[in-house]
């Protein structure tokens, strides 16, 4: 799955050098945010491109400027808004959908980004 979002806001977070990207997007996904690290990516501008792509298959995540893997730990109805969050091994990947999200707990996905600025 490829998600294309506009960066709606960058918050530094209490871990030193890490902030949380929130972004609205194109499709079945109407919100993402996605925690990184300046030491990885540099922070970047609002409304700057952000594409993630989601996927099992590591060539495919390889093709993006961030790639790391994970895992789904939680696949949530909360109101009318489905919420799947993904660790990154520490780092979180949280999207927002009114649609059902085909993830499930404990797949295991890459996940790969790149910032257009």
């Amino acid at each position: 799955m490829e998600i294309t979002c506009r960066v709606e806001d960058v918050i530094p977070l209490r871990v030193p050098r890490v902030y949380r990207v929130k972004g609205i997007c194109e499709g079945d996904v109407q919100e993402v945010e996605i925690e990184l690290h300046e030491d990885i990516t540099r922070k970047p501008g609002k409304n700057a491109e952000l594409v993630l792509s989601i996927t099992s298959d590591k060539e495919t995540c390889l093709k993006y400027f961030f790639c790391a893997h994970g895992y789904v730990v939680s696949n949530t109805l909360i109101g009318e808004i489905y919420r799947v969050i993904i660790s990154l091994y520490g780092l979180l990947v949280v999207l927002k959908s009114k649609m059902p999200i085909d993830l499930k707990s404990m797949d295991h996905v890459y996940v790969g980004a790149v910032i257009k600025q």
